[in-house]
């Protein structure tokens, strides 16, 4: 085994959207997770958090439960979108109860997302009925900038019942109220997503920000993609951001990438090769993830 698989030994995924995800046609992936799991079980992955822009993964997972029974740990999620429910407290208790590990603030509905070029505008492209100008977008600022009661309630409900909540496509400026909103409750467990997306389109300020006010940050594979941010300024970001507050993920979705454990081995190499320790690979890869689900490392 080489050094470049090594990295994925104990790695998690924080962001890996499940095959199933629209429907049995749209959106469908390059191969489904009980082909895939056993790969990454093969390369020493600890586990992998499933996320749908659609449905609560909390159903699934029980019956993928079923046809994959290794090591790998695979913990279910749920997106606030409003064909869940929206931002609700019953929606994330319901995926609570049936084990979510992990909340993502709404990503297609978000207002951030709405006003800009974000993923409404592929879901659009999936069903024929689907209008965005319909949805009221979701936004946690009030009047004064600050994180709304909504908000609020959110981040206490996570806090008590030890889940973590992600950031989803919201605004770099909500991000950054949950993350002081989070330093002032004591909460460890807010991840900033994607912030180098075209969902979010963070400055680099508000990514060292969310970090110092105790945030994780993510660094998806999306973002060093061909066309995007060179490996070598991405390198560059995670130590200005801080590689003890960084977690890589694959953000898995599109059907030409490899799968999973490949692509996070094809990410985590990249930032290797340009220069990358090992000792922050690990950071990022490992025990960051790790942290940010609360799990010992």
């Amino acid at each position: 085994m080489s050094r470049y698989e090594e990295f994925l030994d104990g790695a998690i995924d924080l962001h890996c959207h499940i095959d199933l995800e629209f429907s049995p046609h749209v959106f469908r992936k390059r191969e489904p997770e009980w082909e895939w799991l056993p790969k990454a079980e093969a390369l020493g992955m600890r586990g992998v958090v499933l996320k749908s822009h659609w449905w609560p993964t909390v159903y699934a997972v029980p019956y993928l439960k079923q046809l994959y029974r290794g090591s790998v740990e695979v913990w279910p999620s749920i997106a606030l979108n409003p064909v869940v429910g929206g931002v609700e407290l019953w929606a994330v208790e319901s995926a609570a109860a049936f084990g979510a590990k992990m909340v993502f603030l709404p990503t297609w509905s978000a207002r951030n997302d709405l006003q800009g070029t974000g993923f409404h505008l592929r879901v659009a492209e999936a069903f024929e009925t689907f209008r965005p100008e319909r949805i009221q977008g979701v936004s946690f600022l009030d009047e004064d900038g600050g994180l709304t009661a909504t908000g609020r309630e959110l981040l206490d409900y996570c806090q008590r019942h030890d889940l973590t909540l992600a950031t989803g496509h919201v605004s770099a400026q909500e991000s950054l109220a949950f993350a002081q909103a989070a330093r002032d409750l004591g909460y460890r467990r807010l991840v900033f997503s994607h912030p180098l997306s075209g969902s979010v389109h963070a400055p680099l300020a508000a990514a060292k920000r969310a970090a110092e006010l105790g945030a994780w940050v993510e660094l998806c594979w999306n973002a060093i993609m061909p066309g995007r941010m060179s490996p070598v300024a991405a390198v560059e970001w995670i130590r200005e951001v801080g590689a003890d507050h960084v977690v890589a993920s694959t953000d898995y979705f599109r059907a030409p990438t490899p799968n999973p454990p490949e692509l996070l081995r094809f990410l985590l190499g990249t930032l290797y090769d340009n220069a990358l320790s090992v000792e922050e690979i690990r950071a990022i890869a490992v025990v960051n993830p790790a942290r940010a689900l609360g799990l010992p490392y």
